[in-house]
């Protein structure tokens, strides 16, 4: 990796807790890559509301795939299970031997491209590679996959000529990091494009990659250097000096903290109301509820009209109201009565079923029988949307706790595919 492995990966930009086996916090945060500045002007916050802060808002970054995906990928490498390379044709032992295992990797991952034609270009000494290699059970690495590119010095752009991923590691995030990891060598080297010509079935990665089928480089720089293949797609990335493609997330995070620092001086994103006690729900008025009117005013100033407040409530027609209800309370009998529904009759309970940690994992729980004590209540199901939210969500809770896989998640989607069709 060299550059005393990458400033040991930038010294991987975190805060909160960290975990050495992969496995992401649930309170991980990102440190963003540059100090994000404060909003000059926020709106006030007023009296008997509280603000939240930029962090609070966006929540912990372990909520996002891509920053699972990168964290993962950064622990590895700072455990030694994986490394990536720059490896040239130097005729030394060990860099024959990391292009051979890469040559087979191509090979097989890539059994349209004839085996010869592959190993000259990996041999090629005007190519480099960025080899992936593995450490297995014996300490010994592996190469699982890499990317094969010629580096154009004088015209300042590569040209990718394989990439592949072995079938065992690939859906982890390795092609996403190799890709990293080569725009950065390329940067090393002062170039200023990537372009590479992909068949039909690699045109969705390097879409991914930031890899487009406009091409911007001058036609005079690439024309001649770059192979013409029957049935492929030429595709350019242009590669931004200023941006560290081995620290994607962090960028992330400080331009979403960007944003909301912005969104603070022109909307209430950051003003928290106190929440309402559902016990009073039906002695209540809409001008009562917290943050409602400063809202509708801010919208109707956006907006340059007025509003009702009595628009923005559901009809409370009592005949409308009790057709729905009886509507409802067929569809929920239905519902209960379903072989699959069993599971799902009372609120889970942790000692009985063994989930003692069901209410840590699950923190907004909902049953049939609390469905059932909400619609008896008259005043809580207003619209059948506001119903089928609650089913929905209780599906939800069950393959969050349970997994995909588990029976009692069939059971939920089996009930789910029944109450839709009533819905």
């Amino acid at each position: 990796m060299s550059q005393e492995d990458k400033q040991e990966l930038k010294e991987v930009p975190v805060n909160g807790n960290v975990s050495l086996s992969g496995e992401i916090p649930p309170d991980f945060r990102l440190t963003p890559c540059c100090e994000v500045p404060k909003a000059k002007h926020p709106r006030p916050v007023p009296e008997g509301a509280w603000e939240m802060s930029t962090e609070g808002i966006l929540g912990p970054d372990s909520q996002h795939a891509y920053v699972q995906r990168w964290y993962s990928m950064v622990q590895q490498e700072k455990s030694g299970s994986v490394k990536f390379q720059v490896v040239r044709n130097d005729s030394k032992r060990e860099s024959l031997m990391l292009l051979l295992g890469l040559k087979n990797v191509f090979v097989r991952q890539l059994p349209n491209m004839p085996k010869p034609y592959v190993t000259r270009l990996v041999f090629d000494r005007k190519h480099e590679s960025t080899i992936l290699t593995k450490c297995t059970s014996s300490r010994e690495y592996v190469v699982m996959g890499g990317c094969c590119y010629r580096p154009f010095l004088e015209e300042r752009f590569a040209e990718i000529a394989f990439l592949a991923i072995s079938d065992s590691e690939q859906v982890r995030g390795y092609g996403t990091r190799l890709m990293a990891y080569t725009k950065e060598r390329t940067k090393e080297l002062g170039l200023t494009h990537i372009l590479t010509c992909a068949d039909n079935n690699a045109v969705p990665y390097f879409k991914k990659q930031g890899f487009s089928k406009t091409i911007t480089l001058e036609k005079e720089r690439w024309q001649g250097y770059i192979k013409d293949y029957d049935g492929v797609t030429l595709m350019e990335c242009v590669l931004n000096p200023k941006v560290d493609y081995l620290n994607i997330p962090s960028m992330l995070k400080a331009q979403k903290m960007c944003l909301i620092e912005k969104l603070k001086e022109i909307s209430n994103i950051h003003i928290v109301y106190p929440g309402l006690d559902p016990e009073i729900r039906k002695k209540i008025r809409l001008e009562d509820i917290p943050g409602l009117k400063e809202g509708l005013e801010q919208s109707e100033r956006s907006l340059g009209k007025t509003i009702p407040l009595e628009s923005l409530a559901a009809p409370r027609d009592p005949a409308s109201l009790q057709a729905l209800h009886k509507e409802l309370q067929q569809i929920l009998t239905q519902i209960k009565q379903h072989q699959s529904a069993w599971p799902f009759l009372e609120p889970v309970d942790p000692e009985q079923t063994g989930a003692l940690d069901y209410y840590e994992v699950i923190k907004n729980p909902i049953d049939l029988r609390t469905i059932q004590e909400r619609l008896d209540r008259g005043d809580y199901y207003v619209t059948k949307e506001i119903f089928a939210a609650d089913l929905k969500r209780m599906i939800e809770n069950c393959e969050a706790y349970n997994g995909e896989k588990h029976f009692i998640t069939e059971l939920a989607h089996n009930l789910e595919r029944f109450f839709n069709q009533k819905l």
